[in-house]
């Protein structure tokens, strides 16, 4: 299961990486995002969508200023509320997050190893048990062989 861990940590690095490479090339999506998110909290709210603050920018880059199709991947949502929640700790909360699906997968593999441990070490004591048992069970055969034959 380590393999596919890895695996799953280096398919969300690799997707971290292009998202930030993305970033870089797009400043404009991080100006509108902290000043809409900012807005949002200047107007009393404790929380708020990200998915809003980020389809808002879709929509005035879109449609309001008339800027043709401008698409940001729904997959980069959540890499700018977690910038924003770097970038404004006192904001840390605003937006609910969830794990990323490959953080998920490998909390839920490493739970399992975790179970696959423990049922090794039950599987161990049991062996063991038996052991003691079954010797047990050997010496109480023999010490009743010697009550009714006599013979050791």
């Amino acid at each position: 299961m380590s393999m596919m861990i890895e695996q799953l940590e280096q398919k969300l690095q690799e997707r971290k990486e292009a998202w930030w490479e993305w970033h870089k090339k797009n400043p404009q999506v991080w100006n509108k995002f902290e000043e809409y998110t900012l807005e949002a909290i200047k107007t009393g709210r404790k929380h708020y969508s990200h998915w809003a603050i980020i389809n808002r920018i879709r929509w005035n880059r879109e449609i309001e200023t008339n800027g043709g199709e401008f698409k940001i991947s729904n997959d980069y949502i959540s890499f700018y509320a977690r910038l924003f929640h770097a970038r404004h700790p006192d904001h840390n909360d605003f937006f609910k997050l969830k794990q990323f699906k490959e953080e998920k997968i490998i909390e839920q593999l490493k739970s399992v190893d975790e179970n696959i441990d423990r049922m090794s070490d039950k599987i161990v004591d049991l062996s063991n048990a038996v052991e003691r048992v079954n010797q047990k069970s050997q010496r109480l055969a023999a010490q009743k062989n010697i009550l009714f034959t006599g013979k050791r």
